[in-house]
């Protein structure tokens, strides 16, 4: 379910966090993807809100950026279900988990919530570097997780997608909230 986000210009509103686009899975499709966004702010903010339509599967929660690339992503993550904890790295990948292990994942009866960070999303000299954190309860059997990625591309991010990688639907209860983060003076 692609999204556009035509040029939208910073409004005349005070405060560091600014709205770009919410949105809701359709219960058809997998994911979401966010494209055409503005390069006006200094980082992107991404909450999202739901499950996963096939309970108890272990089902990470990727995100690609700009299309495909060959590979540029390097992240690490930590996570823990309350009895015991892991952590594992890659080097190599096209695309990056939200939420570790992803085991006993967060159902649409049982939320989770993922939030990532898109720090200098727009600078074309650097490298992008991107924090997530998840809290999935699953009743009582789920998790906690923090990933930390480096995209090693000079691009802006102009567009995501956020999807599962079981390839199922994403609930009508799965909601995602993009924002942008201004900076001072902006």
């Amino acid at each position: 379910m692609p999204i556009s986000l035509a040029s939208t210009s910073a409004s005349s509103m005070h405060g560091a966090v600014v709205p770009i686009a919410y949105i809701t899975g359709n219960g058809s499709s997998n994911g979401v993807t966010f494209s055409n966004i503005p390069q006006i702010y200094q980082d992107l903010y991404l909450v999202v809100t739901g499950g996963n339509s096939n309970s108890g599967a272990d089902n990470p929660i990727l995100v690609t950026f700009n299309g495909t690339y060959p590979n540029p992503l390097g992240w690490t993550y930590m996570s823990s279900n309350g009895s015991s904890a892991s952590s594992s790295r890659t080097t190599s990948s096209d695309r990056i988990v939200f939420n570790g292990t992803a085991t006993n994942i967060a159902t649409s009866s049982n939320p989770g919530t993922y939030i990532a960070h898109f720090f200098n999303y727009a600078n074309t000299s650097t490298y992008k570097t991107i924090l997530c954190r998840s809290a999935e309860d699953a009743n009582g059997s789920g998790q906690t997780a923090l990933t930390i990625g480096l995209l090693r591309s000079t691009s802006a991010i102009v567009g995501f997608n956020v999807s599962q990688s079981s390839g199922n639907s994403t609930p009508t209860t799965t909601t995602f909230a993009l924002y942008g983060v201004r900076t001072v003076g902006q």
